[in-house]
């Protein structure tokens, strides 16, 4: 018996289609690298017009995720759209090309494919070094998870940008920027600021914060 051809791949969307199934191939055996799918995000300016939990310009991510949850070719088909330029359709009824990832490496490109594809069933974020540079910022002398103290349980923050668009952006800008901040009794004071410059750091505490319900 002859053994089965093997598919031919011919021009760039086929060597496109070969890697990403090469990924779906191999990222089951393979942990998610959380912070740098969300450098590689920042990098190639997805977060101008998406965020993991609101609606930008373009869908939440979680949404994205839910919208390819279960299909066959969910890691093909969402590689394709962030390689290849696809269309990409607005609110208002207009269509642009998908801005395209900016790396060639395929791993890289795999492994943000499989964070978003991910979400929300596991966690969108490093759990662990969040909460290393919240302790290293002493953002716990004011705040905890689930309880009051100073400032608002991280819990009631997440409630508070629930559905907000622009929520990631607020809050990244309120603990790098040193906003002012109200207490019970009417004062304010500046908040602290973040004591890290490394922007990928920052927004792994953002969604961190944000994902907390």
């Amino acid at each position: 018996m002859k053994a089965a051809a093997k598919p031919v791949w011919k021009g760039p969307l086929g060597a496109v289609a070969l890697m990403a199934g090469m990924f779906v191939a191999s990222s089951n055996c393979v942990a998610l690298d959380v912070i740098a799918a969300q450098t590689l995000a920042r990098q190639s300016g997805c977060l101008e017009c998406h965020s993991i939990y609101q609606k930008k310009a373009g869908p939440a991510w979680k949404d994205v995720a839910a919208k390819y949850h279960g299909g066959a070719a969910a890691s093909q088909s969402l590689y394709s759209h962030v390689t290849t330029g696809r269309k990409a359709r607005f609110d208002d009824g207009h269509e642009e090309d998908h801005p395209i990832v900016k790396t060639g490496d395929p791993k890289r490109i795999g492994n943000l494919v499989d964070w978003i594809l991910a979400l929300p069933v596991a966690a969108p974020v490093d759990v662990k070094a969040a909460e290393t540079l919240a302790r290293q910022s002493r953002c716990m002398k004011c705040h905890a998870v689930d309880v009051k103290k100073e400032g608002p349980a991280w819990k009631d923050v997440a409630a508070k940008y629930l559905g907000s668009v622009g929520a990631d952006d607020r809050l990244y800008l309120h603990v790098t920027t040193g906003r002012k901040a109200r207490f019970d009794d009417g004062h304010e004071e500046d908040h602290p600021i973040i004591k890290t410059g490394d922007r990928d750091r920052i927004n792994n505490l953002v969604n961190w914060v944000l994902s907390l319900r």
